[in-house]
Order: C-alpha cells, then structure tokens, then sequence
C-alpha cells in the first residue's frame, strides 16, 4: 500500500485522499478536510491541522493541541502518531506539494512561476520583472520582501521572504483563479532548506549573487552556499531554465552544468575557465552611461533604458530582467526597452527621499558586506564630495558579518555613523562594539539611537553630499528586546528636514 496514500483513524489505514472511501463520496473535499492551517494555535473547528516536519518531536504535542482546538484531521508529514481523528500521512514535502496541488485544484494551472534567489538582489528583480511582465501581459504578480504584489498600488504583508509551504500554495491557487499569467517569487535560503516550494511549479530561476548572510542559521557559508546551489541544480537537472550573474565567480564555480543564461558587465573580461564559448555569445551585457540611463548589448544588438534607478546593481539587476525576458518571451531589446524604461526604484533599494532642501539622501535594504559595498559603490558615482553613511546590524544575526560591514563602510565612505538596526534581543552597544572592529575611528560617530544618527547626518551635509541610509529599507519597524514599534527612515529624514528652517 503507497503510504502517501494512507489515511489513519484509530489505527485503521485507509487508501484514500480526500475520504471518497469514508462515505462522503461527492461531497466537496473542504466538508471532507475543512480549512487547512499549519498553526495550531489558530485551528478553529472543523480545519485541518497540516503537522510538517519542522515540528520534529513535538509534532504529537501540536497535533493534540489542534485537536483540543477543534481540528476534525490531521494531515502529517511523517510516520503514523496515535490520535482520535482522521489522519493523512505523507512521507515528505514533495509528496504534501502534490497532496496541495489537488487540494488547491491547482494542478493544470497556466500560471508560470519565476523563482529568483541570492544573497542581494532577489527583491529588486523581483519588483522589475513583475513590472516588466505586467506592461507586456497585461498582469503579473511578486511575492517577497516587500509582500505579495498584486500591482504598484496593492502590496500584502507576507511576513517572510519566502513565506509558509500552504501560503506559497494559497497565492499559487488565487494566481490561478485571478487568471495571473505569471508570479514572480523570491526564493530565501530558509525557503530552500524548509522545502516551502514543494510542489509550486518553477520553471524558470534567476540566481543574483552569493555572499554572506544567514549564515548562523545555516552552520556556515559553505552548506548556504549548498542551499542556494540544491536549488539550481533540481530545476536544471529537470531541464529548466536558469539565469545566473556570470560577474559572481563564488555561483560559476558551483555550476556543475552548462544550460545555463547569464548576464554581466559589457567590459568584463571572460574567464574561459568557468564560461565556455556558447555561454559567451548568449550573454546579456550592460554598461551605465548615465546616472539614470545604461545600454544592454546581445548578440551585438543595443539598446539604451532611460529613466531606470540608479546604482551599478540596478543596471545589474535590469540585466537579469532583460535576459529572461529574450530567453522566455523571446523579446527583442527594442522591445525590452519599452517594458524596462522609465522604471521606478524598488522600495528601499537605493530609494531617494524627496525633500524640499533638495539634498541627496537614499535609503537602501543593504545588509550584508556586499550589499553595503555594491551600494556605496553605487552612491559614489553621484557625488564629487563626501560619502556619508548612517548604518548598523541586526542582532541575533551572523555576527560575522558585522566587522565586515564595518570595513566596508570604512573603505568606501566619507563619514560614517554607527548605529542600532533591529537589535532585537541583543544590547545595541554589543553590536556596535562588533561593528567597530573593522572600523577606525577617524571618520566616525556612534550613536544607539538611530533617530539621533540620522539627525546628525543630516545636519552635517552640505547641497553636493551624499548620504546613505543602509540596513533597514522599506521596513517599517525597529524590533528591540521582542516588541515592533513604528519605525521607517524615509519617513524620519523627511520629518528632520521638514522641521530645520536652516538649510
């Protein structure tokens, strides 16, 4: 008998999925197995309580607990536990992705599915090819970082980047419904680790960039590096397509293939070592001319996108964009211009606070050492004068991480401020001291409160600097000790120079 077929009820096994075999033939399988929920303190009476294998051993307390809840099943990821209701076991994730799948009624959908994952990056190209795919189709939607987006103008909060394995199956199911012709998904590393894409239909990936991030989470950059690459590889061993940032050495030497696309920068020399001939002909390349204009080049056709955020990872980031829209919708850059032109800065990623004193301030999502450097390096080219930072790390994170970000900061800004960023349960003076290890103290302010940071900054630039805001983004929060309060930098530096008549 195919355990992914068994249903359990007081030790009797049962071959069936819905109940058909129960005596409720015809009836609709949500009479049969109610609302499904995956927490059980919010089973409410007659659902289904989804028991997965992050539970390990205290997947029988759960299940009790969503019993005395009212659950009236159990669907378990797992061997067979003892309760006094209708249980489905399923041997793994794969098979509940399908069990989803038909649950959903999701199992015919013409809604293609985008996966986009790496350390940086993965939200912006969500946010442009969801852009992109809407001007050309008509309809397209993300899911990520900044939420569920339906358009511009309608963004769900999400809670993760890549949120719960049945949440990931709920959007699939509403895509379907709402006739969406392609969602476009961030795929975290936790994502991978947790299988929450088990049985979403990806048929296509983008892989950004590989640096340092997580990675306590993970036991290391090695098995990080492992997750992001177990995905690529699944897709591409299934022969799906995979858009890679040929300019990442750390992702082409984990490549064990070569169906793949990629994308670079325009005079990057070629490694032949790692990128054969073929590979070489199907590259996008870019070059920025401008602060807010680049050229693409492929296969010695270019184009010039006017009007595009500015920073060499957003020139980057639209290369990625342009690469799976020719290989997947085999659009010309002609075409792709008029989908990438005139298109607005992620929230968050090297956004420009609008202000009345006409200063250059951006805040940027940037919260790793690479991130920190692609966009300081990025906010160089705007400014012949100072460089100004305000930035900090996240506590109960990759403390490595955090000399590194100071170095950083040290290497490549003017003036830097040193200050709290989501301390979480950690002393923000902790972290601070962290930080401070991979920074001098020449060119250097500290302060725990990042409001008074930021005012500082502030009052100390002139019309031609530049100051960038890193680590926070569109959060709209400052988590300290448990507790969420209201915090959102952009709409803090509108408040300081709203409020100083002195500039």
């Amino acid at each position: 008998m195919n355990k992914s077929h068994q249903i359990v009820h007081n030790h009797v096994y049962i071959k069936a999925w819905y109940g058909e075999e129960l005596g409720f033939q015809g009836t609709n399988k949500t009479d049969v197995l109610g609302r499904l929920c995956d927490d059980s303190r919010l089973i409410q009476h007659g659902d289904t309580f989804l028991c997965l294998p992050r539970a390990g051993n205290e997947s029988a307390r759960f299940i009790a607990q969503a019993i005395r809840q009212g659950a009236s099943a159990v669907v378990h990821v797992g061997e067979p536990i003892d309760c006094d209701v209708m249980m489905l076991c399923l041997p793994d994730m794969q098979a509940l992705g399908q069990f989803l799948r038909r649950y959903f009624e999701t199992e015919n959908t013409f809604t293609r599915c985008i996966g986009v994952t790496g350390t940086d990056g993965k939200t912006s190209v969500a946010w442009m090819l969801r852009q992109a795919l809407e001007r050309h189709l008509g309809k397209a939607w993300s899911s990520g970082t900044l939420g569920w987006m339906l358009s511009l103008e309608t963004c769900h909060d999400l809670g993760n980047t890549t949120p719960s394995l049945l949440t990931m199956h709920y959007l699939l199911a509403a895509a379907h419904q709402a006739n969406i012709p392609v969602w476009v998904m961030e795929v975290s590393s936790h994502g991978i680790e947790q299988q929450r894409m088990a049985g979403i239909p990806i048929d296509t990936a983008i892989w950004t960039t590989l640096g340092h991030d997580h990675l306590q989470d993970h036991g290391g950059f090695d098995n990080y590096a492992n997750l992001k690459s177990t995905f690529i590889h699944h897709l591409m061993e299934h022969g799906h397509d995979v858009i890679i940032n040929a300019q990442q050495t750390a992702i082409l030497k984990r490549l064990h293939a070569d169906n793949w696309k990629g994308y670079m920068p325009k005079h990057m020399p070629f490694d032949a070592m790692l990128i054969n001939t073929l590979q070489q002909a199907d590259m996008m390349q870019w070059e920025v001319i401008e602060n807010a204009c680049l050229t693409l080049t492929y296969h010695n056709e270019e184009v010039v996108l006017h009007d595009v955020p500015v920073g060499q990872f957003h020139a980057e980031n639209l290369a990625a964009v342009a690469q799976l829209l020719t290989q997947q919708w085999s659009m010309s850059l002609s075409d792709i211009s008029a989908c990438l032109s005139v298109m607005p800065a992620p929230y968050g990623r090297m956004e420009a606070v609008k202000n009345t004193q006409n200063l250059q301030v951006y805040v940027d999502y940037a919260h790793t050492p690479e991130g920190l450097q692609a966009c300081l390096q990025s906010a160089r080219a705007l400014t012949d004068t100072r460089l100004m930072l305000v930035f900090g790390c996240g506590g109960n994170r990759d403390v490595s991480k955090r000399a590194e970000m100071g170095a950083v900061a040290e290497t490549f800004a003017d003036k830097v401020w040193v200050t709290s960023d989501n301390p979480r349960d950690e002393e923000p003076e902790i972290i601070i001291a962290d930080i401070l290890q991979g920074l001098n103290t020449q060119k250097l302010r500290i302060f725990v409160n990042r409001a008074d940071a930021i005012a500082d900054a502030l009052k100390t630039m002139s019309k031609d600097d530049v100051l960038v805001i890193a680590g926070k983004g569109h959060e709209n929060y400052m988590e300290i000790k448990g507790q969420r309060t209201p915090w959102h930098d952009a709409t803090w530096v509108k408040q300081c120079l709203d409020s100083s008549g002195q500039k």
